[in-house]
């Protein structure tokens, strides 16, 4: 039993080792034609290959056949044929396409395959491309490259040492038992040159070829020896220099590209693959995808500053020569030029204007002409020449760029009319010029004042008297230095500079620098009166001061000529204009000048009718409800600076805010503290979005249904009237529906109010001191109702409250221990009041423009501020509130363009962008 299952055990064996292979005979019969003999073997059996018995062998053997070895021995029945030679009998084929054929069947069908030799081994395994039996030798020479076949007359000897079959999509090469699968066009060609050459002479670039498309290649698959160093015919890597001609003819600029490899010259239709450097002999690889990049960079350069192919036109060759080629050198390439009588200067010059003066210093105008290089131009030919040439001068020297900063210098220069033959200017209408451009004079006197306000921030600072007990920042010197310059040349200025910046700490300290010959007049809201005594008395206490207000005040006014400072409010001088139109003050200052908002106001009209030899407008916001106020401003300063009300209305209209920019700002200094105050705390604004109580929000929705069908109603005066009367309520139930009378005392709960105590008290807990401000007095009295309840301490400012307890209740709470809340109506706090004692700012009901709030917070976060200042600003979400606050947002650019601030104050209601919101239903209703 056991020797059984061993024999059946041996049996399956043998049958899994049973593998067919094939053996190759190569025959030259007596016409030295080339037959291939084919034998087979399976296992230990040589089937016949003749037809009946192959069949016969097939069939039997079909189950232990592989389905590879099967399709192997089908191929072969069609190209196998019955062979007689020398007296035996073969099985084979004679022709070279089915010898290629049998080839590759054996590779495809992966059948083992055998050669039949002369040697002491009859039968050897055909290697499947491996290294060949050649040995090829590589002999250097300095003209190129010598190259032979080592044992070359035995090769050609033996007809088996390159043997080539081709079928039409494959070519084999038998050498010697070693098959190459894939034999290519290039080992082909160079192997066939030895058949009638012994030694093979290659040129340096034909051995630049064989070294990089045979030896590299067929490193493995030819045998190799070398005799000498044959590096230096190897070609090297190196990127090429991009190098532009320029050649100028017929007044057509022509660049023309080409490339530097090592020290040889490329043109770019230059057909060479490698490159000899003829100065070191080296070769070189020419990088073909570079010099591509190099091109599509030229053209990008060309489209980027929009300029044509052909460069015939001034302007244009102005262009590529100013913008393309110093950014093509900048980029490492080389530019050539045969340009003779086209000077193109690497540095743009500035245009430099002559300004001279008639009567005195009272009227300026400018020189007909200005010097560019060694050349006079007049004023109008260069504004000509830079309109066709598109920044650039044709001189006599060549062809110049004029800065940018020169070209926007023409362009305002323009605006004021400037270049007109015989124009005059006023000494405020020459200073903007002056500011704006590069200008001189031979005047002595003119040149001091060009000099003056061309540099207003490093001249000689004002002198401060010992009579100023206080010091100054250095932008507070610079401003006193600009108030005595305006003062000195008989005109007038506004000081815009941010809340905080101590623009009364600069006034007072400019005021004691003057030799008083008539009384200061200061006016402003009541809120700053005791401020400005206090503040005089603390930097100038030798000069007196009087507050004009109050029932009592014309007890007082025999006192007025013995004062150096009378204080006052707009309210006073209106009703007491004929007091003071009969005095002629030194110096008239307006204190939060933006309440002269309105020219037709009588305040507006009253202030007009003061007289003074300077007049200053102190204001954190100089543009208050749109741009036409800042005429009024200046009307006051310097009345006809800016025209006629219509002609500066007509002007705003026609967009020209560049040139108003201009003109008015050597009479605006304006700073803000991020500019100025390094070691100004940090102040972080966070929104508060207040989700609507529930009943809130059905109060909310009743009231915007309601304002929509007034809306819908109505019409004209009514009309307006509607829509203003329903924002009110609107916004009032947003921050509280308490605000309205009719739900006064009823228990509906405020979001915003919620959210505020639960932060209060936290911060209560924690020691902080907070400012509340709100628009609505009785959202003042419910919050100050609980801070009652609650037992925090609090002190609280309105319009009810004159300014000497107002005074009293800051200091109160900055001298304060501890924590504490201070809550302000929006308007009342606005100005007049420092609270750094505070951290933290809380805005219960946005005002429709951000600016206000600024000025509130400012309050907060100002000079003298040592801690960081948290602002948080409460909007209800979804309503009425964030849409108007978008809207005024992207309207507040608009008028800060025209001065270097970032804030406008008050910006009016435009009721059809309101009626518009209003009518939104979606948009309006909380999600």
């Amino acid at each position: 039993m056991n020797s059984l299952i061993t024999r059946k055990r041996e049996d399956i064996l043998r049958v899994m080792d049973a593998i067919l292979s094939a053996t190759a005979e190569f025959i030259f019969d007596g016409n030295k034609q080339l037959i291939l003999a084919v034998h087979l073997r399976w296992n230990e059996e040589r089937p016949s290959l003749a037809l009946s018995s192959f069949m016969q062998f097939l069939y039997k053997n079909e189950k232990q056949l592989t389905k590879y070895e099967l399709n192997f021995c089908y191929r072969l029945t069609k190209i196998i044929k019955k062979i007689s030679y020398n007296g035996r009998l073969y099985f084979g084929m004679t022709r070279d396409d089915d010898m290629a054929y049998f080839f590759k069947h054996i590779l495809d069908y992966q059948i083992p395959l055998y050669w039949k030799t002369k040697s002491k081994k009859p039968t050897r395994r055909v290697k499947l491309d491996a290294t060949l039996p050649i040995t090829i030798e590589l002999m250097p020479r300095a003209s190129g490259l010598h190259v032979r076949l080592v044992n070359i007359k035995q090769w050609r000897q033996d007809p088996l040492s390159w043997l080539v079959l081709r079928t039409e999509t494959h070519s084999f090469c038998f050498c010697r038992g070693v098959l190459l699968t894939q034999l290519t066009e290039d080992l082909d060609e160079f192997i066939n040159k030895f058949l009638d050459q012994d030694i093979v002479v290659y040129s340096r670039e034909q051995a630049i070829h064989v070294i990089h498309n045979i030896q590299i290649p067929y490193k493995y698959t030819l045998r190799w020896q070398t005799r000498g160093d044959i590096s230096f015919l190897l070609p090297q890597d190196i990127t090429p220099t991009p190098c532009l001609k320029l050649d100028f003819e017929n007044k057509i600029l022509t660049p023309t590209l080409s490339y530097l490899y090592g020290n040889e010259p490329v043109e770019v239709n230059d057909t060479r693959d490698l490159i000899i450097d003829k100065e070191t002999g080296n070769t070189i690889k020419r990088l073909v995808d570079m010099e591509v990049t190099y091109q599509q960079d030229l053209m990008t350069l060309y489209n980027e500053n929009n300029i044509p192919f052909l460069l015939e036109n001034l302007a244009d060759i102005g262009i590529f020569l100013d913008k393309v080629i110093p950014t093509v050198k900048n980029r490492g390439w080389q530019v050539t030029s045969n340009i003779t009588d086209l000077t193109i200067l690497d540095t743009p010059i500035d245009l430099e204007y002559g300004i001279n003066a008639s009567s005195g210093l009272d009227w300026f105008f400018f020189e007909p002409s200005c010097q560019v290089l060694d050349q006079k131009m007049s004023l109008q030919e260069i504004a000509r020449l830079m309109v066709e040439n598109k920044g650039f001068l044709k001189t006599k020297k060549g062809f110049v760029k004029v800065t940018k900063e020169s070209r926007q210098e023409l362009e305002k220069l323009a605006q004021f009319g400037a270049f007109k033959v015989g124009k005059k200017f006023r000494k405020e209408e020459i200073l903007p010029l002056m500011a704006c451009s590069k200008s001189s004079s031979s005047n002595q006197d003119v040149q001091s004042l060009i000099s003056t306000i061309q540099q207003s921030h490093t001249r000689d600072n004002t002198k401060i008297p010992a009579s100023f007990k206080g010091s100054l920042r250095i932008y507070q010197q610079q401003g006193v230095n600009w108030l005595s310059f305006l003062n000195n040349a008989g005109l007038g200025g506004i000081l815009a500079d941010d809340m905080g910046l101590g623009k009364t700490v600069q006034t007072i300290a400019f005021l004691t620098t003057l030799k008083q010959e008539r009384p200061f007049l200061i006016v402003g809201p009541t809120n700053v009166l005791y401020n400005w005594q206090k503040e005089l008395k603390t930097f100038a206490p030798s000069m007196s001061s009087i507050i004009y207000t109050g029932p009592g005040r014309h007890k007082q006014v025999s006192k007025l000529k013995d004062v150096n400072v009378i204080i006052t409010t707009y309210g006073v001088l209106k009703n007491d204009l004929e007091l003071f139109k009969s005095m002629f003050f030194q110096v008239v200052i307006v204190d939060e000048a933006q309440y002269m908002k309105n020219p037709m106001a009588q305040i507006s009209k009253a202030m007009k009718q003061i007289t003074g030899s300077f007049k200053l407008l102190l204001t954190g916001t100089p543009i208050e409800n749109q741009l036409q106020d800042l005429w009024n401003l200046f009307d006051f300063v310097m009345p006809s600076f800016l025209g006629t009300k219509s002609q500066f209305d007509n002007d705003i209209k026609q967009g020209s805010r560049d040139f108003l920019k201009t003109k008015i700002k050597p009479f605006i200094l304006r700073r803000e503290k991020n500019e100025v105050l390094d070691s100004l705390p940090e102040k972080t604004e966070i929104t508060l979005t207040c989700p609507l109580s529930d009943a809130q929000l059905e109060l909310y929705k009743t009231v915007l249904t309601a304002t929509q069908r007034g809306i819908r109603d109505s019409a004209g005066k009514n009309r307006r009237l509607h829509v203003l009367t329903s924002l009110l309520k609107l916004r009032q139930v947003c921050t509280h529906p308490g605000l309205l009378p009719e739900f006064d005392g009823t228990d509906i709960e405020s979001a915003k109010f919620e959210t505020l105590k639960e932060k209060c008290a936290e911060l209560m807990h924690k020691g902080h001191k907070v400012v509340i401000f709100s628009q609505f007095t009785k959202m003042l009295d419910i919050i100050q109702t609980w801070l009652n309840q609650n037992q925090f301490y609090h002190e609280r400012i309105d319009g009810s409250v004159n300014a000497k307890k107002r005074i009293e209740a800051v200091n109160r709470f900055q001298s304060a221990n501890g924590s504490g809340v201070f809550i302000i109506s929006l308007k009342a706090g606005g100005v007049g009041i420092n609270l750094t004692a505070a951290d933290y700012v809380f805005h219960l009901d946005p005002w429709w423009n951000p600016a206000i709030e600024s000025q509130a917070t400012d309050r907060v976060h100002r000079m003298g501020q040592t801690q960081k200042v948290m602002v948080y600003k409460c909007i209800a979400q979804g309503t009425i509130e964030e849409k108007i606050h978008q809207l005024q947002e992207q309207k507040r650019h608009l008028l800060a363009q025209i001065i270097d601030i970032d804030s406008i104050e008050g910006k009016a209601i435009d009721i059809d962008e309101v009626t518009n919101i209003l009518m939104g239903n979606d948009e309006l209703i909380p999600a």
